[in-house]
């Protein structure tokens, strides 16, 4: 019997704990726990979708839809007018996310080398910028936005984005200044003394070893951008219209589409009623692109987590 147990031990908890069965089941079960809590909405959401009004109704079906109806996802996709505001979502996030960016780059690495007056007085302004709601600073954005000719146009969101004052920017300042700050000072001194100015160095050595940053801030400004309804609902005064703005009046535009389309009386086909289902197609549509980008990157993105805890001098 002793000489059962001690491979049996090393079986079961391995020789470094990690490798042990019991190890690796606990990680799995716990891996798969948070995975179901994050998958079960979307699941749900593609079930009910997929579900006529009649098939919503009957108590006997829950998950199954007795047949795949995909009425609903052919109204929705003509209520938020795509592919037309998909192209109008993409060119709206991606011109805000690059301007994001670039200011975030240039502040986040001035703040990180260079010491100047009144530098804590921009860090606290920064930070008030970040943490006070947006809402109180929309009737003077909204002034000025409106008197430099930016209301109802794509300068409404990337003017701001390129002088540091986009959505989230404190948080993307940051980021980039913490991966400035962890850079090592030894490449730039060395650049200096090769004769490199300040910009020089900043295009040619900062800015190729801060790339995790940028994928970093790349991915959550665009997935922010795209799902931005309160600014752009107001400040661009409906003459561009995204894919989320649209699923917001989804139930309104889904009536006139449906009319136009001559899909056929509400009173009469049930199915030509607004429901749950075509909102939760509208949903499914409108964050299909930002699954796709996810998985295309996801590859970089995570790599770019794993460097983000390097450190340098």
């Amino acid at each position: 019997m002793k000489k059962i147990i001690p491979p049996v031990k090393k079986k079961l908890f391995g020789m470094n704990m990690s490798d042990g069965i019991l190890y690796k089941v606990a990680t799995y079960l716990v891996l798969i726990i948070f995975g179901f809590v994050f998958l079960y909405p979307i699941i749900y959401m593609f079930s009910v979708s997929l579900m006529s009004n009649l098939d919503l109704v009957d108590n006997s079906i829950e998950w199954i839809p007795s047949s795949f109806y995909t009425f609903n996802y052919e109204m929705t996709w003509k209520a938020l007018k795509l592919p037309g505001s998909y192209l109008t979502t993409i060119l709206l996030a991606g011109t805000s996310t690059l301007c994001v960016i670039i200011s975030s780059a240039i502040i986040g690495y001035g703040l990180a080398r260079f010491d100047f007056r009144g530098k804590n007085l921009v860090f606290i302004l920064m930070i008030f910028t970040y943490i006070v709601p947006k809402t109180l600073f929309f009737i003077p954005r909204f002034q000025i936005f409106t008197e430099l000719g930016l209301k109802g146009n794509i300068g409404a969101l990337a003017v701001p984005a390129l002088t540091g004052q986009g959505e989230q920017a404190a948080l993307f300042i940051l980021i980039f200044f913490q991966f400035f700050r962890m850079m090592p000072s030894a490449l730039e001194e060395a650049a200096y003394l090769d004769g490199a100015g300040p910009i020089r160095t900043f295009l040619t050595i900062a800015l190729p070893m801060v790339g995790p940053a940028f994928i970093i801030v790349g991915v959550y400004a665009f997935a922010l951008y795209w799902n931005e309804t309160f600014l752009t609902s107001f400040y661009l005064d409906g003459k561009m219209q995204t894919v989320p703005i649209l699923l917001g009046d989804i139930q309104e535009s889904f009536g006139q589409v449906a009319q136009s389309s001559g899909g056929g009386d509400f009173d009469k086909n049930p199915n030509m009623n607004f429901t749950e289902a075509k909102a939760f197609a509208g949903t499914l549509i409108s964050i299909l692109p930002l699954a796709l980008m996810y998985l295309v990157v996801q590859r970089w993105f995570v790599e770019s987590i794993d460097k983000s805890g390097i450190t340098g001098e």
